[in-house]
């Protein structure tokens, strides 16, 4: 079984509470990890977003507010980015919780660079969804483990473009 189907047969099996099961926040929830993970990427991406959306990462004390549409682009640029310098790439998303105002997705990326530098990026996202859109994301990860990622993705042109 390659990384792709194992990713894709995880994210089928994700469990959801029963309350948030058919509502607009767990469509908005799978569509969002499907795209992130790259499984089965959505056309229409952006229209999960809000018009603005506030992000936060755990290493960087600033909030920054982005226009979705511009946030959602990037999002697939640097996912899609990852995926090309990163050999045996994978994604694994390990939980998936939805309830009235969001979701939580924790995942981790791993796989190998080109100089043989083993990768594995863990983080959680704390998605807050407002009238059926995604108006903040909070990441939590180690910025220490992203460093060799972020290097790789700067060399190659691709960091954050």
């Amino acid at each position: 079984m390659t990384d792709d189907q194992a990713t894709r047969n995880e994210l089928r099996s994700l469990p959801a509470p029963a309350m948030a099961v058919n509502t607009p926040v767990h469509t908005i929830a799978t569509r969002f990890a499907q795209t992130y993970s790259l499984t089965r990427v959505d056309p229409e991406f952006d229209e999960l977003f809000a018009e603005t959306v506030e992000v936060w990462h755990s290493f960087d004390p600033e909030t920054m507010s982005l226009p979705g549409g511009e946030l959602a682009g990037a999002m697939l640029r640097m996912l899609r980015a990852t995926k090309e310098v990163v050999r045996g790439h994978s994604d694994r998303i390990w939980s998936l919780r939805v309830d009235r105002g969001g979701f939580t997705m924790a995942a981790t990326a791993s796989g190998d660079l080109e100089d043989g530098t083993p990768l594995h990026i863990s983080r959680c996202l704390l998605v807050t969804v407002h009238d059926g859109r995604i108006t903040r994301i909070d990441e939590f990860g180690d910025q220490w483990q992203r460093m060799p990622l972020d290097k790789a993705l700067r060399a190659a042109g691709r960091f954050r473009s």
